[in-house]
């Protein structure tokens, strides 16, 4: 399964990439919205990891546009952000995410959010 990660920060792609790929799992990072609606486009990707605070086009507005694209419209996406408050979590579901994940975080966290996306 291959795993698109999107943020802006390149610490946070390497250490995601790097974690997810120690497990197993195949993964793409993009840093900007543009270059993952750009990946969206060419290929599937069953769960995708989404910065919301980017430089550009944010995570919402990137949200929409890969909904819209055939082959990722039904793709599982987690909002990965800073914010951690209860009404940042509510906000991001009404927007069309499916989850929330919240930065910082530990390595188990991530697997294990991994884990309950794939079995929904």
């Amino acid at each position: 399964m291959n795993i698109l990660v999107v943020d802006d920060k390149q610490d946070i792609l390497t250490l995601v990439q790097a974690i997810l790929e120690i497990d197993g799992y195949q993964v793409t990072t993009a840093n900007n919205g543009n270059s993952a609606i750009d990946l969206c486009r060419e290929q599937s990707f069953p769960l995708i990891f989404l910065d919301l605070m980017m430089e550009g086009k944010d995570g919402y507005d990137t949200l929409k546009e890969i909904r819209q694209i055939s082959l990722n419209k039904d793709s599982y996406i987690i909002a990965l952000t800073a914010k951690a408050y209860e009404g940042d979590k509510q906000e991001v579901i009404r927007q069309g995410f499916n989850d929330h994940f919240s930065k910082p975080f530990r390595a188990t966290e991530l697997l294990d959010k991994v884990q309950q996306s794939l079995s929904i």
